[in-house]
């Protein structure tokens, strides 16, 4: 959520900021294109270092939810591969039981 209101207050200000009538601020039509340009700049650079440091945060989320999958001991109800798993070592436990 704090992401979101900072990006938001990025482009209001951005916006704000090239918005503002140019004729009283006395500057040429190159230096409100250029003042333009600059805020754009600035808002797309902003909101790219938002967004990259959203992704880390999934990333890292992601990483963590992998860690506890894997920390969960797996039972054969829950998983196919466990459950097919331990057939087989049944099978081949009770086969050496027949043999010896």
């Amino acid at each position: 959520m704090k992401v979101l209101s900072e990006l938001l207050v990025v482009c209001l200000l951005g916006a704000l900021h090239v918005n503002a009538h140019p004729d009283e601020m006395g500057l040429s039509e190159d230096e409100q294109r250029v003042m333009r340009r600059y805020a754009e700049s600035t808002i797309g650079s902003e909101i790219g270092k938002i967004m990259d440091s959203m992704v880390q945060k999934n990333f890292v989320d992601f990483l963590l939810k992998q860690k506890e999958k894997k920390s969960k001991p797996a039972t054969a109800e829950e998983d196919p591969e466990v459950r097919l798993y331990t057939d087989l070592l049944k099978l081949r436990h009770g086969k050496q039981k027949q043999v010896q």
